[in-house]
């Protein structure tokens, strides 16, 4: 009698194929997530005193308040008189 070769799916190898194909895919993509937030940290380390230095200021830009006390009134508005 003639014996039969099982296919990938009856061995159960297919599954294996898949859940590796399916760990590269995740890893691949963590180490590039990786990738990028390590450059754009060291990109904005390296950038930041520049744009400091470069940065627009506001027109009339001091520490004196917009707007200026008001007095107090003369008037006691207190209610036991």
């Amino acid at each position: 009698m003639r014996q039969l070769i099982p296919t990938l799916t009856q061995s159960g190898l297919l599954a294996v194929l898949l859940q590796r194909q399916r760990y590269k895919v995740i890893q691949l993509a963590r180490r590039r997530a990786q990738r990028e937030h390590v450059r754009a940290a060291l990109w904005n380390t390296l950038t930041w005193p520049y744009r400091a230095l470069t940065a627009p200021t506001l027109v009339g830009d001091s520490a004196e308040p917009f707007v200026a006390t008001v007095p107090q009134s003369p008037l006691n508005l207190s209610p036991g008189q």
